[in-house]
């Protein structure tokens, strides 16, 4: 595929290299063996999650010369890849400047039929840190910033060579690794920590084309800890897309970039969940068995809504009535959801004066935070299939325009005041169709907040009529003889 930097078709990218780098080497020469595959590749896929520590993809190839036996794959190889949308960054995981991927396995081997020689499968790759991570292990005492630490494991335990963006923290305390496995050990020093400038707790690890990232869930709302970050991408449903540029009509390619092909909700509203899990209101009861005491904290979604930054907040001023429930009382009880600390109950033990010159963060600091957070971003989230765009990471802000559903017309506005607006991108799957010379991805968001407020009702709602009696089942029983 000859390479090219003017973008000017939607879905139109660049596979400049995709190599099987072997663990065999050529014959009479220090260098390993490599082959190239995009002749034989027919899919291509990598995905980036907030949620997943590395990249992950799938090849699908169509392959008449069996190099699956011939080469050999045996899972020991590397894969050398290299594309981007023309004019914009990308991915770089080459030899030459990056760093290749790692293939683990082969699968769905499936022989075309009437043609003895054909056959498509499958070749799985991910980042060699996933690999690292399995065959090491951290044992050790960090004290000081957590940031610290994660830098450590990840240059000398993971083996990594690729930059690392970092949240500073407000943690200086002492933990000692019981021999995990460096993302495990990752992933509890990230339970552990305090954001330095946000009220947060708990970080994500992460990685991106761009390396990886260990931070908060708000630092990916707002910036310095002032202001709300900017959307790196607008999308909305009605662009009139048309492809041919001979015609006069034709839009500017940044705006056809902007359609959304096809979209789906998921758990716009699913209050019970929420509750079971912790999102409106928690209680956490603290053992502590150095001091001998027994402490109860109850979080509240509503009192700690706008001590945060969230996806719908607007430059510095955070709307403490932007959350995804009214502010409105429960039936006849007087009471919100947020007033039911009981809802989801959490007891734990935590001793202090371990260390003599540091301290663990206190569980009620991080828990209850964490517990809400983590429920809330099951809600509202929003699945996207748009044309492809190598310029959006994982943990970008976009902003969606989702149309009324209502006949055209109408004066009242034609955007849904409650689900329009800006979107935290949770994860990216990249799909090249190598036939059909297309990129499409999968954006899957969430919003925690709503653009326009829901409305308030201050007096709690009353309906049907008391029939509560008491039966005595025995006396049923005679009155029907």
């Amino acid at each position: 595929m000859a390479e090219s930097n003017i973008l000017d078709k939607v879905g139109k990218f660049n596979l400049s290299t995709l190599d099987i780098i072997s663990y065999r080497q050529q014959k009479d020469e220090s260098a390993p063996k490599v082959l190239d595959i995009k002749g034989i590749t027919d899919l291509m896929t990598i995905t980036e999650d907030i949620f997943n520590h590395t990249l992950s993809g799938v090849l699908t190839v169509y392959d008449t010369q069996d190099i699956r036996s011939m080469l050999p794959l045996t899972g020991l190889e590397r894969l050398s890849l290299k594309f981007n949308t023309p004019g914009l960054p990308g991915y770089d995981f080459t030899e030459e400047n990056g760093t290749p991927f790692q293939i683990y396995k082969v699968d769905k081997i499936t022989k075309i039929p009437d043609k003895d020689t054909h056959q498509y499968y499958q070749i799985y790759f991910c980042s060699p840190e996933m690999f690292n991570s399995q065959l090491n292990t951290v044992s050790r005492a960090y004290a000081g910033p957590i940031e610290n630490a994660v830098n450590d494991i990840l240059k000398n335990k993971l083996q990594s060579k690729k930059p690392f963006y970092f949240e500073n923290t407000s943690t200086n305390a002492k933990y000692v690794i019981p021999s995990l496995k460096p993302f495990k050990a990752i992933n509890f020093l990230a339970s552990q920590t305090k954001s330095g400038k946000y009220n947060n707790a708990g970080y994500l690890f992460y990685e991106t084309s761009k390396g990886f990232h260990f931070r908060s869930i708000e630092s990916l709302l707002a910036m310095g800890g002032a202001v709300a970050r900017p959307t790196r991408w607008n999308y909305q449903t009605q662009i009139n897309m048309i492809q041919d540029s001979n015609k006069s009509e034709v839009k500017d390619i940044q705006r056809r970039m902007q359609a959304v092909i096809k979209y789906d909700f998921d758990k716009q509203v699913d209050t019970l969940s929420n509750i079971i899990e912790g999102l409106y209101a928690n209680r956490l009861i603290v053992h502590d068995a150095f001091n001998k005491t027994i402490k109860t904290h109850d979080f509240n979604y509503k009192d700690e809504f706008s001590k945060s930054f969230h996806v719908d907040t607007i430059g510095d001023v955070n709307d403490g009535a932007k959350h995804n429930i009214p502010n409105a009382k429960l039936n006849d009880t007087n009471k919100g959801l947020y007033d039911y600390p009981n809802a989801k109950k959490m007891v734990l033990t935590e001793t202090s004066k371990v260390h003599n010159d540091y301290e663990f963060v206190p569980v009620n600091e991080t828990l209850p935070k964490i517990t809400s957070q983590i429920a809330s971003l099951k809600n509202l989230n929003l699945t996207m299939l748009v044309y492809g765009n190598t310029q959006i990471n994982a943990g970008d802000v976009i902003n969606f325009s989702v149309p009324l559903m209502r006949t055209p017309g109408t004066k009242e506005p034609m955007q849904n005041p409650y689900t329009s607006g800006r979107y935290l991108i949770m994860a990216i799957k990249h799909t090249m169709s190598l036939e059909a010379q297309s990129h499409e991805m999968t954006l899957r968001c969430m919003k925690d907040s709503v653009r326009t407020p829901y409305p308030t009702e201050e007096d709690a709602l009353i309906v049907g009529k008391d029939n509560t009696r008491d039966i005595n089942i025995y006396n049923e029983d005679i009155s029907e003889l």
